[in-house]
This record gives structure tokens, C-alpha cells and sequence, in this order.
């Protein structure tokens, strides 16, 4: 175990505070990359670097895999996370080097095939190797105890990324060019943390090649499935549908899927203290109740404000196509509900040693979900790959629920929560009909609106659970401490 871990980043409360932080600033980020992306070149453009980067995201899911084992067991007490960095790395070399030697073959099939071009082929080969280097560091992070850390980098990345595309838009007009400006920026940041963590590589024994292949065995496929099943209408759509379709569900997705991001980013710690508790024999009962019901909670309010706000987003977004956008932000934005809660208890399971449950449920979503794009992507576009992705996510959360009971001895879901949760997002929703309907006739820009009804959406949902919900004032309490804390600390 590394010496100088910090303790109170296994504590969730903590470090599940500094997490949503860090998410309120890079899932903004990600959330606008697509508009950005859009503006930048064009709807083609931007679906051709969706489709692209997803896919690699998709093909590089062994080593997320393998970096997943890194961060899971080098948690445990005992454990030498040396030993598993050396895994991950000699894993991850071995398969670039296999995997660039496959896409050079298949390369013309791509191209007929679907949306890749040659032109493509070797920004993919620096992208693919930039995505490796940052999923190996992220899991690092978390697994030496700093799991918050990753949030906060992911959203350096994406801010730098951002600017630098806006800044130099005269330049980075397709798919290809945003490949390479993501890529640099990766490299740019990640290296340098990785090396400034200063954990040393160790080529592995016996033990960790054993401990990590009994994790890494169902990690691995885990992992495919898991990109697959967030991806699957932009895979989908992307062979049977047209570069605008892709578009439009990729940005209407990333929109309407602010709330489950969130979810998503709690998740990394919930899997390490899960991992580290169990493994220590304490009790974590408390913190997973807590996490999975709060981090769930964004997810009321993305949809609270969709619902009285679709129009004016769609407006905004993609003035062209604002029908086929507002009903797909509205459906994801829905079910993304129902996706958080199972991405956390899913994680949740992975800390106990169980991503095959996490591997079982997400392959029985898709094998009844991925015939609906596939049948009607061509006619319907993004609105088919939104219905195919409701119908996955509701598969997922019936069978995470039914695991849940084995694994855990329970659902993991507060009653008492879930209506104080819903009845913020009515308030929240209200607040954002009116201020929509008002500020819309005031003549405020398309923009403006936007921003005023999100405003007014969050202060209604905060306010509410502030008035009715202990374990909120309770994390309340806790950020103004650790605020003042640090307040304190630069006086």
C-alpha cells in the first residue's frame, strides 16, 4: 500500500463532497463539448468524431478493464499497487500494439462500411494511445485513495480541450482535427500527473497476476458491455443511420445526461470505499445508502428542468432539427433516472468482487434493446436510438435490482428519499415553467432563458430538500466546514 495515502479520501462523505464538486465543473464541460463541437465544424462533422472516438473508447474497453483491477484491488489493504500499475501498463502496450496492426487490415472495411474515413486512421492511432495513458492514471488516482482527484482532472482535460477549439475554430473543422486536439490535450496532462504521483511500476509476481485475473476475467467484458450499453444508439446509428442522426442523439444524450454523469462520477469512490471496507471488514452500509440516494438525486432535477425546458435547450442546440432533439433530450433525460441508480449499485457490487453481475445485467439490456435502432434507426434517426437506449436501462434496472437482493441483502434505495427527491424535482420543474413562460415574453435571448430557467430549477429543487431532508443538510453542513476549512487554511 502506498505510505502516504491520504485516509480521508476513503472516507465517502468527504470525498464524495470534493467528487460532485469536481462534476459540477466538468460535466458542464461535457455536457457542452457537443454544442461546442457543432459550432465549431458542423452536425456531420461532429457525428463523424462522435462515432470515431466512441468506437475507439469502445475497442480500448479491455484496458479500462485492466485499469478498473488497478484501482479495485490496489485499494485493498496489503495490497501493493505497484505490482497492478505494472499489470495495467504491460497489458496496455501489448494491446495497442495488436490493435493498431488490426485497424491497418480492416481500415477499407471502416471505410465502406461506415462513417470512418482513411483520412482518420492515424489520428484514431495517437487518440487510441492518449485514452489508454488517461484511463491507466485516473484508476490510479483512485486506486492510492484520491478518487475525487479523477473528477477534477477529467474536467482540467475537458476545459483546456474547449478552450483550445474555440480559440483556434479558423483550424479545427472536422472529425480528424478534433481527435488531435483531444488527444494533445490528454497527453499534455496526463503524463505529467502520472509521473508526479510517483507509484513505480513493478513487473508483477504470481500474486498479482492471480488476483488481478480473477477480476480481470469478468472486468474486462464487463467494461465492453458497460461503453457499449451508454453508447449503443450512437454504434448503432452510426451503421444504419446517417452522420446528423448520430449527431443529434450524441448531443441531445450528453445534454439530457447531465444528472446520470454525475451519478458516474460518485461511482469511482463508491467502488473504493465499498472495496477497502469489505476488505477491512467495516461496515458501509450508511455510505452506500447515502451515495447511491443522493447521486441519483441529480438525475430528478436534469429531468425536472428538461420537462418545462426541452423547447428552449433544442432551440438553442440544434435550430434545424429541434423536434427530433427535444423529444430525444426529454426520453433520455427520463430514463437517465433509472440509469444512475443502477450505475452506482452496480459499482457498489464491483466492490464486493461481483462485476459479473454488473457484466449479466447490462448484456440482458442489450440483447432486447440494441433491434430497435437496428430496425428503425434509418427511418426514425435519434428518436429510435432513444427509445432503444429507455428500453435497455429499464432491462438493467430490473435485473441490478434482483442481483442487488443477493449481493448486497437488499435494494439500496430510501424511500423517504425518493419522494423528497421527487417532490424537489415538481418544485424544480414549476419554477422552470414559469421562469421559461415569463422570461420568454421579457425578450431575453434563447441563451438567457436557458440559464435563468436552470438557475431557478436548481435553487427550487436545493430548497426543497434543504426543508425536508436531514441527510441534505447534513452534507450541507459538511461543505460550509470544509469551505471554512479551507479558508482558514490560505489565511
Amino acid at each position: 500500500m502506498v505510505e502516504r495515502r491520504d485516509g480521508d479520501e476513503v472516507g465517502l462523505m468527504d470525498s464524495s463532497i470534493r467528487t460532485v464538486g469536481g462534476a459540477l465543473v466538468s460535466t458542464p464541460l461535457y455536457v457542452l463539448s457537443g454544442i461546442v463541437y457543432a459550432a465549431v465544424t458542423s452536425p456531420a462533422a461532429t457525428g463523424t468524431f462522435f462515432f470515431v472516438s466512441i468506437a475507439t473508447a469502445l475497442v480500448l474497453r479491455p484496458i479500462r478493464g485492466i485499469s478498473q483491477t488497478l484501482q479495485k484491488i490496489g485499494s485493498e489493504p496489503g495490497e501493493t499497487v505497484g505490482s497492478y500499475l505494472g499489470v495495467a501498463l504491460l497489458f496496455a502496450a501489448g494491446y495497442l500494439i495488436v490493435g493498431s496492426g488490426v485497424a491497418t487490415v480492416i481500415a477499407d472495411t471502416l471505410t465502406r462500411r461506415t462513417v470512418f474515413t482513411e483520412g482518420l486512421l492515424v489520428p484514431v492511432g495517437v487518440y487510441a494511445a492518449s485514452l489508454s495513458v488517461s484511463m491507466i492514471v485516473l484508476s490510479l488516482l483512485g486506486a492510492i485513495g484520491y478518487p475525487s482527484a479523477q473528477t477534477w482532472l477529467g474536467g482540467a482535460h475537458l476545459g483546456v480541450q474547449l478552450l483550445l477549439i474555440v480559440i483556434f475554430d479558423a483550424v479545427v473543422a472536422s472529425a480528424a482535427e478534433l481527435l488531435l486536439v483531444n488527444a494533445g490535450v490528454r497527453l499534455a496532462l496526463f503524463v505529467p500527473v502520472g509521473i508526479a504521483l510517483g507509484v513505480i511500476p513493478r513487473i508483477p509476481g504470481r500474486h498479482a497476476v492471480t488476483r488481478a485475473w480473477k477480476f480481470a476475467k469478468w472486468s474486462i467484458p464487463d467494461q465492453i458491455l458497460d461503453r457499449f450499453s451508454y453508447n449503443m444508439p450512437v454504434f448503432v446509428l452510426g451503421v444504419v443511420g446517417t452522420p446528423a442522426a448520430v449527431g443529434i442523439y450524441e448531443a441531445a444524450d450528453r445534454f439530457a445526461d447531465f444528472g446520470a454523469t454525475i451519478s458516474w462520477r460518485l461511482s469511482s469512490p463508491l467502488l473504493t470505499k465499498v472495496s477497502g471496507d469489505a476488505a477491512s471488514g467495516n461496515d458501509y452500509d450508511t455510505y452506500l445508502r447515502g451515495a447511491i440516494t443522493g447521486g441519483t438525486g441529480v438525475t430528478f432535477v436534469v429531468f425536472g428542468y428538461l420537462l418545462s425546458a426541452h423547447g428552449i435547450v433544442a432551440q438553442i442546440a440544434f435550430a434545424e432539427a429541434q423536434r427530433a432533439f427535444s423529444t430525444t433530450v426529454l426520453i433520455v433525460g427520463g430514463v437517465n433516472i433509472l440509469r444512475g441508480f443502477w450505475t452506482l449499485t452496480s459499482h457498489a457490487m464491483e466492490g464486493l468482487g461481483k462485476p459479473s453481475v454488473s457484466f449479466r445485467t447490462k448484456l440482458y439490456g442489450l440483447v432486447v434493446s440494441v433491434p430497435i435502432p437496428a430496425l428503425f434507426g434509418a427511418e426514425f434517426g435519434a428518436l429510435a436510438g432513444a427509445v432503444g437506449y429507455g428500453v435497455m436501462n429499464l432491462v438493467v434496472f430490473v435485473y441490478v435490482c434482483y442481483y442487488a437482493r443477493d449481493v448486497l441483502g437488499y435494494i439500496p434505495v430510501d424511500r423517504q428519499t425518493t419522494l423528497h427527491l421527487l417532490l424537489g424535482g415538481v418544485v424544480g420543474s414549476s419554477l422552470t415553467f414559469g421562469v421559461v413562460a415569463g422570461a420568454t415574453r421579457s425578450g431575453l435571448s434563447p441563451t438567457g432563458v436557458a440559464v435563468t430557467a436552470a438557475v431557478a430549477c436548481l435553487a427550487g429543487f436545493g430548497g426543497v430538500l434543504l426543508a425536508v431532508s436531514t441527510p441534505t443538510r447534513v452534507a450541507a453542513r459538511r461543505v460550509v466546514t470544509m469551505l471554512r476549512g479551507r479558508s482558514g487554511n490560505r489565511a
